[in-house]
């Protein structure tokens, strides 16, 4: 406005300009035109001011002189910066800004660059959490979305990448590897090299590893999901464990109960799932199948091995297995 101008154009010089605009001054320094890559020559190519392809226009002139931009250029495109050619051989005025932050105006013509900008991002992204308490131990390979939230003093370990609407409280440490996806951590958890999606993991809570928690699952406080366990909308109350080699699919388990390592919930018949339930306080032992739909009570203890399809009532023993057969000297 100052100078009058009916455009200003935003540039920056780089070190690698292929790709960009170039910036064409005249021998007084003023801008004379904006040359495209398909359309330079090799002393075009060689100037690093490069058009960020941000302008400001008087918005009377712009629609004046876009009904004269033609497309005989190399790629047959109408170009938005011809306007300014036309804007100058009227005798107008275009001004040229240049930015140090090169950054802020990189472009995208293609994957190296798209790759370069995401990097960009991440190093933004990454360095705002930091600023902001987190810890991150290698942020060149932690992955964190814009939509993240993270609480401070938690901790993010190499090699993490974390998605979507993520909410993750303080005190939190993340392990290396891990990915989660949409889902809510809260204070004091733990997931170390596990994979979380759509889910809530309550606080104090400790995931993996290798564990995966899918859409629907819902972990309350102090829960515990051990190593090669799938928890698929399942409702975990405070304090169960599975800690072992596990599918929980289709479940609620109630306060304190231990779910047994091999243990699963048969949900599926082939057309449709069912749900099983187990009360609170009770104990599932080593391998047992509990076969949808399906209800174990409070205090329940279910023997390893066992093949649970009927409900069982509070305070009970299930045994559902055969009874062992030792022929002595078989063998000799």
């Amino acid at each position: 406005e100052d100078a009058n101008a009916q455009a200003t154009v935003l540039s920056a010089s780089i070190q690698q300009p292929y790709g960009y605009g170039r910036i064409v001054r005249n021998a007084s320094g003023r801008l004379e035109r904006i040359v495209e890559e398909k359309d330079a020559t090799q002393a075009e190519k060689d100037i690093n001011e490069i058009s960020s392809g941000i302008f400001a226009f008087n918005n009377k002139t712009l629609f004046e002189k876009l009904t004269q931009v033609k497309n005989d250029n190399a790629q047959g495109e109408y170009y938005l910066p011809d306007v300014l050619s036309l804007i100058l051989n009227d005798g107008g005025i275009v001004e040229v800004y240049r930015t140090n932050d090169v950054e802020e105006i990189m472009g995208v013509n293609d994957r190296v660059m798209l790759s370069q900008a995401e990097k960009a991002m991440q190093r933004r992204t990454n360095h705002y959490h930091m600023l902001n308490g987190v810890t991150i131990i290698d942020p060149d390979s932690t992955f964190i979305g814009p939509d993240v939230t993270i609480g401070s003093d938690t901790v993010i370990e190499p090699g993490v990448r974390i998605n979507g609407r993520t909410e993750i409280g303080e005190d939190v440490v993340i392990g290396q590897y891990s990915e989660i996806n949409n889902s809510t951590i809260e204070n004091g958890a733990c997931i170390q090299q596990s994979v979380v999606n759509d889910a809530s993991v309550g606080a104090n809570t400790k995931v993996g590893p290798f564990a995966q928690l899918r859409p629907g699952a819902q972990l309350g406080a102090d829960v515990k999901v051990g190593n090669f366990v799938e928890i698929k909308k399942a409702d975990l109350k405070d304090g169960a464990k599975v800690s072992h080699l596990s599918y929980i699919g289709d479940a609620v388990i109630g306060e304190r109960t231990n779910i047994g390592c091999g243990t699963i919930t048969v949900n599926y018949d082939g057309e449709n799932k069912f749900k099983t339930i187990v009360g609170k306080d009770s104990f599932v032992g080593c391998n047992v199948n509990l076969v949808a739909p399906v209800t174990i009570g409070d205090d329940v203890l279910v023997a390893a091995g066992s093949t649970i399809t009927d409900d069982v009532p509070n305070d009970s023993l299930a045994v559902a297995r055969a009874r062992q057969t030792t022929k002595e000297g078989y063998r000799k």
